[in-house]
């Protein structure tokens, strides 16, 4: 390239970047209208028409399709999920698989559907020669309960001292807005790119991932994928798999005074069985993790996050429940594996306990994510973190601590990807989660810069 070429493209480069600089106030807007539209799961219509808007202004070709439950199922059955709202959330448990078929039995489809939740994406051709990318994001929160940890509107999208506050703001409406925001800033600033970029913004990512997953199944493809989830601004190229799971008990219910029948126990309660069941679970966890090496983080982790059961106080329960979740790293084999350790661990004890040999458990599952991991000479690696280390940023690639959408990109749709987006993820899914306002403005100017290195300045 002629000297005076690559001059012209660094001044097109920094025009973009100055308009970012300059019109903070407005990427700041953008982003507090996103943030004050709620689009919890299952009601993502409103953000959805929203981002709509902003797509066809900025002179994007739009998809706009409702995912197909059943398509999904007959081409992905090992990772496909039941659609999830958050009023009716993983309600219908599985003991080896969801399929349509149950879906369709359960009488649960007037909730649990995709009616109004539309997947968008926003394509912009290049002139051709360069590297295409996705930019892929979801529009859907969790639900802001519970309302009263709030100390401010969950979507009042309040800035103080620096912090835009409000539902999503770092999961991850900050990523999606800034990607957009970039590409308006390019465009704007009179650069054409040479290869295609599109940005998805899509819905059900919380507890499925159907959006994206429907999205590789309809035939979305492209060089590379950037997955705006909140990293503080650096790069994940790996992620856990996850699984949520629930474990049911039945007991006999029996006053004290009918407990016992002399020295027989005929009131053997469904809480009396809790023990070695968790037990077992936790016995899981430590061989998973056994000869973990001094200073790594142990793969497997598990959580016991909820118990339910009996219905009177001078009765021994006749059902009890443990609901818990568990994120594992790659390493330990897909998803599937580990849900026949599960299955086994609690097999196990149903076997050895004389408890549970008179009620055994039921393990079933409410959701299960495969795990993603990439080599960390990925070339979409390399080029964000040339970009960033150029800036002054964190350029090193980290492993991913925490499940999303990657994993349908790279595992279902062979699409070398990279997690990287402003926030932070331990604001996720809590009362006055937040995003550091300078965490999304310089997102938008690391954005404008990658995306022009990765697909080619025309």
């Amino acid at each position: 390239m002629l000297a005076s070429d690559l001059a012209q493209l660094h001044s097109q480069l920094d025009k973009a970047l100055a308009a970012a600089r300059a019109q903070r106030d407005r990427s700041v807007r953008h982003l507090a209208d996103f943030v004050s539209t709620p689009s919890l799961t299952g009601e993502e219509g409103a953000g959805q028409d929203y981002m709509r808007e902003l797509l066809r202004k900025a002179g994007a070709d739009i998809h706009d399709a409702e995912p197909d439950v059943e398509a999904m199922f007959a081409a992905h059955p090992d990772v496909a999920q039941y659609p999830t709202h958050w009023q009716h959330d993983l309600i219908l448990p599985y003991a080896d698989l969801p399929t349509f078929e149950a879906l369709q039995a359960s009488g649960l489809e007037t909730v649990l559907n995709y009616d109004g939740r539309p997947n968008l994406v926003g394509s912009w051709r290049g002139e051709g020669g360069g590297r295409s990318l996705i930019l892929n994001g979801h529009v859907d929160t969790v639900t802001i309960e519970p309302r009263a940890g709030w100390t401010r509107d969950p979507f009042g999208a309040e800035i103080a001292d620096g912090l835009m506050y409000g539902r999503g703001a770092s999961d991850m409406k900050g990523g999606v807005m800034a990607a957009l925001m970039a590409i308006t800033y390019l465009r704007e600033a009179g650069i054409r790119l040479r290869g295609d970029v599109s940005l998805q913004c899509v819905v059900n990512e919380e507890h499925a991932g159907n959006g994206t997953l429907d999205l590789v199944r309809r035939g979305f493809r492209a060089d590379a994928a950037v997955i705006l989830e909140p990293t503080s601004n650096t790069i994940a190229i790996s992620h856990p798999g996850g699984l949520y799971w629930q474990v049911s008990l039945t007991g006999v219910p029996r006053s004290p005074g009918a407990r016992w029948n002399g020295t027989e126990l005929e009131g053997l309660g469904a809480i009396d069985a809790l023990p070695p069941v968790i037990e077992a679970l936790l016995a899981l966890e430590a061989r998973y993790n056994a000869g973990t090496p001094q200073g790594q983080k142990a793969p497997f982790a598990l959580t016991i996050g909820r118990v339910s059961g009996g219905h009177y106080e001078t009765a021994t329960a006749a059902e009890a429940q443990l609901k818990g979740g568990a994120y594992f790293a790659p390493s330990l084999g897909s998803v599937t594996e580990v849900m026949a350790a599960f299955r086994e661990a609690i097999a196990q004890a149903n076997r050895t306990d004389p408890r549970l040999r008179r009620h055994p458990a039921r393990l079933e599952f409410l959701h299960h994510d495969d795990a993603t991991a990439q080599s960390e000479d990925l070339e979409i690696a390399r080029v964000m973190g040339a970009v960033l280390a150029g800036r002054g940023g964190d350029g090193n690639p980290y492993q991913g601590h925490f499940c999303c959408d990657m994993r349908h990109l790279v595992n279902q749709g062979g699409i070398p990807s990279i997690v990287f987006g402003p926030g932070s993820i331990a604001q996720a899914h809590k009362p006055d989660e937040y995003i550091p306002i300078a965490d999304y403005e310089a997102a938008i100017e690391h954005l404008i810069v990658f995306i022009a290195e990765w697909c080619g300045i025309a």
